[in-house]
């Protein structure tokens, strides 16, 4: 039997999915809340208990996203003593997640128009710095890279990402992963230590 917590953690997780599939089907101007109830299956109580308002739904729904593609990032294992090519491989998987025109709705589209730049950034942050990181100073330690700040890398390279996971989505026609993923390589492999 479900505990209490266990049933809220559903509820509320039940109300993020459908309010995903909202967001990503009308957009956000055109998600009105009772869609979102309708498809949870939950009362508007339960909703306003959880989320204050369809901003904070929203960005629920951005954070579980951004989470996730981060996680399925991370998962993304090569078969290599580097950390420099770890953070390559993660670098890849992103983008290639990125790419999905339901994910690239949220983060790209819609999450800097509701959450405001600094907002999604915020956010983007939390999840996606800290293990691009602890990459750069895994392999700064090893001696592979060398650069003047970790931080400073860790944003350029977070950068790099954004604006290639722009480009797939907006460029006419598709820039192809394939020449995204080189590019950022060529761009990455450049702080190694000759």
């Amino acid at each position: 039997m479900a505990t209490n917590e266990e049933r809220r953690e559903a509820t509320r997780s039940r109300l993020i999915s459908a309010a995903r599939e909202c967001f990503i089907r009308d957009g956000y101007e055109n998600t009105h809340t009772d869609a979102i109830l309708e498809r949870a299956g939950v009362s508007r109580g339960a909703l306003y208990h959880y989320f204050p308002s369809k901003r904070d739904v929203f960005e629920a729904v951005y954070v579980s996203l951004v989470e996730e593609t981060i996680a399925h990032a991370l998962r993304t294992r090569v078969d290599s003593d580097s950390p420099l090519d770890e953070l390559l491989a993660a670098c890849s998987a992103w983008l290639s997640f990125v790419r999905k025109p339901e994910v690239a709705r949220i983060l790209l589209d819609l999450g800097p128009q509701v959450l405001g730049w600094k907002r999604a950034r915020d956010i983007e942050a939390k999840s996606s710095l800290a293990p691009m990181r602890r990459s750069l100073e895994r392999a700064n330690t090893a001696g592979e890279i060398e650069v003047p700040s970790v931080e400073v890398a860790a944003l350029l390279i977070n950068s790099l990402l954004a604006e290639a996971a722009l480009i797939s989505a907006y460029r006419k026609p598709r820039a192809p992963l394939s020449v995204l993923e080189a590019s950022i390589r060529k761009f990455v492999e450049g702080l190694r230590v000759q």
